[in-house]
């Protein structure tokens, strides 16, 4: 596998390792701010996102092996290019072919930073001053870290620090944000209007919720094993696996409810849904969230020990199908445990008209 082929593996894996940490933030933040979710919106988010990776895994990986003789032949003096446009002497010396790799290699410089800028103007609504500075001042942080070793990470430098990789960097920023005032002039706004999130939450985002809260019992329940295995210097024991296998639930999905005036799991506060009292509208009443744990979240947390996660799949469906078939959209849960689903800023004003009664 080639450099390129294996920085392009990487980015796309370091995406993924963010994607699952980083997603349900983003989207408490955009219904916090914005009251809603566009598919555009998301699109560019998670486009700004996978560039970032790129631009870690295209600058920094493959990350060598320090052997014994690691920097014999590596003198500081030749990671360090500080002459300006030397890069235009080297592709004068192949008489200009465009398919040679001193071209391309300022040819990958600037293409590198185009969607930096681009996402300073479309998304951020930057100008062209700002995008020029920063696309500078990230080439510089980025130069910075190759010259230096990663901060000395490293006995000596494994990448060149080069004086014109700034300049194409930082001319490859402003290209970006002439691309996204011309050509982006067409595309969908990136940060959408907002609107006041009072409606009735929909099944989709109500199986979002769910998906949420799946999501949140696996990032915790890898995080707290990685803190033991950090604790104990190896592979955590068999009672501290099934410590961490049931007080993770418990406290995500029973003791948050419980402590939380809307009721709502943690996928549920990240979706900005809430459960209040469906015969009084107000905040519904502990005995409901416990009910909700007893009812369905303990099979599903069994479910999913035992391994059938298609179970929950099914099961997940049959509910979203029996609330379907309702008018007020209410599921079999929500029957039993005296709650409707609400989105938050609904469930506030809620309680508040319940409570002046």
């Amino acid at each position: 596998m080639s450099v390129r082929a294996s920085e392009a593996v990487i980015a796309v894996v370091l995406f993924a390792l963010l994607l699952p940490v980083a997603v349900l933030p983003w989207v408490h933040r955009q219904y916090r701010l914005h009251g809603r979710l566009r598919g555009w919106s998301a699109f560019v988010a998670a486009a700004g996102a996978f560039y970032g990776c790129g631009l870690v895994a295209f600058t920094l990986f493959p990350l060598p092996v320090v052997t014994p003789g690691f920097c014999d032949g590596r003198p500081l003096r030749a990671y360090w290019q500080l002459r300006p446009l030397a890069s235009l002497d080297d592709i004068a010396g192949v008489g200009y072919a465009p398919t040679s790799p001193q071209f391309l290699q300022v040819a990958l410089n600037v293409a590198l930073f185009v969607p930096l800028g681009f996402l300073l103007a479309h998304r951020f609504r930057r100008g062209p001053v700002t995008a020029a500075a920063i696309g500078f001042a990230v080439s510089l942080g980025v130069e910075t870290v190759q010259g230096t070793a990663v901060f000395g990470l490293y006995p000596c430098p494994y990448r060149i620090a080069d004086v014109d990789d700034l300049i194409t960097n930082t001319a490859g920023a402003v290209l970006g944000w002439v691309l996204a005032r011309t050509a982006g002039r067409s595309l969908p706004p990136a940060v959408p209007e907002p609107v006041a999130d009072t409606g009735p939450p929909g099944l989709p985002r109500r199986a979002a919720a769910f998906l949420g809260d799946l999501l949140t019992l696996a990032l915790l329940q890898v995080g707290a094993r990685l803190v033991l295995v950090l604790a104990e210097g190896g592979a955590p024991g068999v009672w501290a696996d099934r410590a961490v296998g049931v007080l993770v639930p418990l406290v995500s999905v029973l003791a948050v409810p419980l402590l939380r005036a809307d009721r709502a799991t943690p996928g549920q506060v990240a979706f900005h849904l809430a459960l209040v009292d469906a015969r009084i509208g107000g905040r519904a009443p502990a005995r409901a969230a416990v009910l909700r744990f007893l009812v369905w979240w303990l099979p599903v947390l069994l479910l999913l020990q035992a391994g059938h996660g298609g179970h929950v799949v099914l099961a997940a469906g049959l509910v979203g199908l029996a609330a379907r078939a309702r008018a007020d959209r209410r599921s079999p849960l929500g029957l039993l445990s005296g709650t409707r689903t609400t989105t938050r800023a609904a469930g506030a004003g809620a309680v508040r008209t319940a409570a002046d009664r």
